[in-house]
Order: C-alpha cells, then sequence, then structure tokens
C-alpha cells in the first residue's frame, strides 16, 4: 500500500486503484467495518509495511472483565 494511500484506507468506500482479483472492484467497506468494529470496543488499528513486501494491520483492544447479568 502506497504511503500517500494509508491513511485513507480504513475510510468508508476508499477502494485505492487496485482491483481486486476477480476484476472486480471492491466496495471499500471492509476495512471501515474493522475500524468501526474495534473503535466501538475502545481499541486501535493501523497499517504497517511488512519487509521485503506486503502489509501488516495490527489492531488493540483494551483488557477487562465483563460483567454477565442473566
Amino acid at each position: 500500500i502506497p504511503d500517500e494511500q494509508k491513511n485513507k484506507i480504513f475510510d468508508m468506500f476508499y477502494s485505492g486503484a487496485n482491483k481486486v482479483a476477480d476484476s472486480r472492484r471492491s466496495l471499500g467497506l471492509g476495512l471501515s467495518l474493522c475500524k468501526s468494529i474495534v473503535t466501538a470496543h475502545g481499541g486501535m488499528i493501523s497499517v504497517s509495511d511488512n519487509q521485503p513486501k506486503g502489509t501488516i494491520f495490527t489492531f488493540t483492544l483494551p483488557i477487562g472483565e465483563v460483567k454477565l447479568y442473566e
């Protein structure tokens, strides 16, 4: 992922300049949904380069106890 696109890839409907493997354009929803879910749980998601090629997506979530009210 080019550096100039990294700040946009989590935006809804952003699909960059690449086409998916079957020649159809993606809708640009997948990473936006991931960010929404992670953020809703108080976490963060980020993207970085993998060397020599590829991309690494990292997310963090806060740790805590869950109280069940049954």
